[in-house]
């Protein structure tokens, strides 16, 4: 796969959020060669935790929701004011309006151990590009990645049981400080 056509790719987009792909793409298919190879081989669940009201889509239309809970977080931790950090609350509820209210997003931090193999090579020189890399022929590694998850749920017809999306990935080893939008 050319990293051009990373960003197009619909299947990749179906796992991962946009931001990590995006990173990826960054690297040049006619200068470097990727070579990685990742057999997980044990999954921990480190946390996990709802975010009610809000979804990444949501913000993605109304970018200035971004960090919302992080504000109201913060200014409880200010004034340690119930009232002022009730107010935000029912604020951000009617900027997100009745249709997205019942909207939540679930986030999973996981440790993945995995037995791995990465290689990146210059294809001019042929030389190895970063200390990770492996040498040709070398024995795989056990690492483990901190692998942040998401998925969005939502009330059914019914008002009483969730709907879940799909699990997307959207952060790596906190290559993007968690790829917070909350």
């Amino acid at each position: 796969v050319s990293t051009k056509s990373l960003v197009g790719n619909s299947y990749l987009n179906s796992m991962f959020d946009k931001k990590l792909v995006e990173r990826y793409s960054m690297l040049d298919s006619n200068r470097c060669r990727l070579k990685l190879t990742i057999r997980p081989m044990d999954a921990k669940l480190h946390s996990i935790f709802a975010v009610p009201l809000i979804t990444r889509d949501i913000v993605e239309k109304k970018p200035h929701l971004k960090g919302s809970y992080q504000k109201i977080e913060k200014e409880f931790a200010d004034s340690k004011s119930y009232n002022t950090v009730k107010k935000m609350t029912y604020d951000l509820a009617e900027e997100i309006g009745e249709a997205d209210a019942y909207r939540r997003t679930v986030i999973a931090d996981v440790l993945l151990t995995c037995s791995e193999y990465y290689q990146l090579r210059d294809l001019s020189t042929g030389s190895l590009l970063d200390d990770y890399s492996m040498e040709d022929g070398g024995e795989e590694e056990i690492v483990v990645h901190n692998v942040r998850f998401e998925v969005t749920t939502e009330k059914g017809e019914d008002g009483l049981r969730k709907i879940a999306g799909s699990w997307k990935i959207v952060d790596l080893d906190d290559l993007l400080e968690g790829n917070v939008f909350y």
